[in-house]
């Protein structure tokens, strides 16, 4: 069972560019860093860290110059900012970055590790949560129904994404609401076409369609790299995901859960059976 390090600080967005599954945060004790095995010494100096927010993925707001539809990526990156209580927020013309805002929040992560970029791998509290800070809690104790990530998932305006390092006990419990959200048609659940769509260019994907990001992220390469559709299935099979899904069955990549039939493309399992292997 994973342990959680719990640390009280400040949440920061002027000037950066963050969206609803990653954000900026100073610890109030640097101390508490000491907690992580640092790959690289400056990854563990740096004062604002990026957080990767853990189990959810928002849509794109930019991503290689491309987004995906942008009233649901600024959904939840406006809700995750008021439930940080982060205020007077403008964005630059091209909503890439924030350049103003009344930030500085103070409030509470809990992580156990970081990836391989130097960010760590994250729930995020506001700062009315009852933790303490430098505690160090396991997934029974910490209170994940409180979490920015549970809520955003409950009121579905994220997808949920596991990785095989996802606690599974915190995976059940957003799994759940997720379920819910699903059934209710909440938020993304309304329009989310993951499972069934036609892609006819790339404006499709950034203004019509919406399917989880990290199949938009795969779409976008093909987009770049390729000059003919009828080569998207191969390009697929070499992506080496090296998935697992929820019920142990292995598979190498998202191809291996989708069919192709000309320009229609199926995901077979759905996007909360799949847990992704950490890059």
């Amino acid at each position: 069972m994973a342990q959680y390090k719990v640390i009280a600080g400040t949440f920061h967005v002027k000037g950066f560019q963050p969206d609803g599954d990653s954000i900026r945060f100073q610890a109030t004790k640097q101390e508490n860093w000491d907690f992580f095995p640092w790959k690289i010494e400056a990854d563990k100096k740096t004062k604002k860290k990026q957080l990767r927010v853990e189990a959810i993925d928002a849509l794109e707001t930019h991503y290689e110059g491309y987004h995906q539809p942008r009233a649901f990526a600024l959904a939840a990156l406006e809700s995750m900012l008021d439930l940080l209580q982060i205020t007077s927020v403008t964005y630059s013309l091209g909503l890439t970055q924030i350049v103003a805002a009344n930030d500085g929040k103070a409030g509470f992560i809990a992580s156990a590790t970081t990836d391989p970029f130097g960010r760590p791998v994250s729930y995020v509290f506001p700062k009315d949560t009852e933790l303490t800070d430098g505690a160090v809690m396991d997934s029974e104790t910490l209170p994940i129904e409180k979490s920015i990530n549970f809520q955003l998932a409950r009121e579905g305006l994220v997808y949920p994404t596991f990785y095989t390092t996802t606690d599974r006990l915190i995976a059940e419990k957003i799994r759940a609401v997720v379920a819910r959200a699903r059934l209710t048609k909440r938020g993304i659940w309304s329009i989310d076409r993951t499972a069934d769509f036609m892609l006819l260019d790339i404006r499709t994907l950034q203004e019509d369609v919406l399917v989880m990001p990290k199949l938009f992220r795969r779409l976008v390469g093909f987009y770049e790299r390729y000059s003919e559709f009828d080569e998207l299935p191969a390009y697929m099979k070499k992506q080496k995901d090296n998935l697992v899904l929820w019920d142990g069955t292995k598979k190498k990549s998202l191809a291996d859960l989708m069919t192709f039939e000309g320009r229609r493309l199926r995901m077979l399992v759905p996007v909360e059976d799949i847990l992704f292997s950490p890059k």
